[in-house]
């Protein structure tokens, strides 16, 4: 999945939600930083790992009628990471 594809569809998650559009931008930003960290650390997996943190957000999306933070975010995308065997630093976008 595409980082541009993910952006779209947590949109159309949002709308379908009636999420607020407060500091939708901003949190997007963050949202593509943390895709693009994902793209790094797992180059070979065919961008999985962007499609798992996607889903995962618009899960929380539907449940919570809220965008989740994007420290949370890059605690599931360091969750993915571990669980699927790629080393993170603390040092790492995804390991802050």
């Amino acid at each position: 999945m595409s980082i541009d594809t993910a952006i779209d569809r947590i949109a159309e998650a949002e709308s379908e939600a009636n999420v607020r559009d407060d500091d939708r931008e901003q949190q997007y930003e963050v949202y593509e930083k943390t895709f693009r960290a994902l793209e790094d650390v797992t180059p070979d997996d065919n961008d999985e790992g962007i499609a798992v943190v996607t889903d995962w957000i618009i899960e929380r999306i539907q449940a919570t009628r809220q965008r989740p933070s994007s420290r949370t975010v890059r605690q599931r995308a360091r969750q993915y990471c571990q669980e699927n065997g790629y080393g993170v630093s603390d040092n790492d976008w995804l390991g802050r």
